[in-house]
């Protein structure tokens, strides 16, 4: 994949004229839809323990790796939350 092409998806028709901020912002957008897929996987993964799978059964279902499932169902901590 090009810079172009991510560019193309994180931001479509938003770009501006100046390709360092047009970065900057597609870069920001990664983020912000990284944290949104974690935060909504993790949901998923939740619901699905609930339900009675275990990170087992999930890893064959769906091809998520156990350990991967295991730390995805657990939200990040941010670099501004205290410990």
């Amino acid at each position: 994949m090009t810079a172009d092409e991510a560019l193309e998806a994180l931001l479509g028709d938003r770009r501006a004229d100046d390709p360092t901020a047009d970065l900057l912002e597609a870069l920001r957008e990664a983020m912000r839809r990284r944290e949104q897929n974690t935060a909504h996987g993790g949901a998923v993964i939740a619901a699905l323990v609930d339900a009675g799978l275990s990170y087992r059964d999930i890893e064959q279902a769906t091809g998520i790796p156990r350990a991967t499932a295991q730390r995805w169902a657990v939200p990040p901590k941010r670099d501004d939350e205290s410990d």
